[in-house]
């Protein structure tokens, strides 16, 4: 069974806890603490979104996986 722990706040009370998570799963090696990768910011989101739509708008102006391979 696994179970998963979100911490979003970074307060001091929920720093104590994620300290406190952290000194338990170096007594116990069932538990593990692992901070998830950063969120994209809403420009980077913007900017994949623009990408993503011209794309689809331009599907003639990419390449294929092979073609893609073969340029290198």
């Amino acid at each position: 069974m696994e179970y998963i722990i979100k911490i979003s706040d970074t307060n001091a009370k929920a720093q104590s806890i994620i300290n406190m998570l952290k000194a338990l799963a170096q007594d116990y090696d069932f538990l593990t603490v692992t901070e998830d990768p950063v969120a994209l910011t809403p420009e980077q989101e913007a900017e994949l979104d623009r990408r993503y739509e011209f794309v689809k708008a331009n599907p003639e102006t990419g390449k294929t996986w092979d073609e893609f391979v073969k340029s290198f």
